[in-house]
């Protein structure tokens, strides 16, 4: 009988040094179906811009109605919700920005 050799653990290395790197870059256009990634990125903006203008308005409500009927607590809240919807709105703008230098940068 014949013993079989343990194979080698490490493999051999190829000779054209590796893998090659710099065929890799960001394509746009070898994604399948691009503009999904863009209508899906408009529609996220757009429900972004129009929950921070609900909780405005609600914020904004409820800070003037507050004092009306004697809850200054409901009041004081109202101010708060206004303040975070105006940085809830901020952001979402800011990311319209964020996202298009990235896009321009590629």
């Amino acid at each position: 009988m014949v013993a079989a050799l343990a194979p080698d653990p490490t493999p051999t290395p190829s000779p054209s040094g590796g893998f090659d790197f710099g065929r890799i870059s960001p394509d746009p256009a070898a994604v399948p179906r691009s503009d999904l990634f863009y209508k899906l990125a408009n529609a996220a903006l757009f429900l972004g811009v129009i929950s921070a203008v609900a909780g405005l308005a609600a914020g904004a409500i409820a800070f003037g109605i507050g004092p009306i009927f004697g809850a200054h607590i409901i009041s004081d809240r109202g101010k708060s919700m206004m303040w975070k919807a105006g940085l809830v709105a901020i952001v979402v703008g800011s990311a319209t920005s964020i996202i298009g230098f990235l896009l321009s940068e590629i």
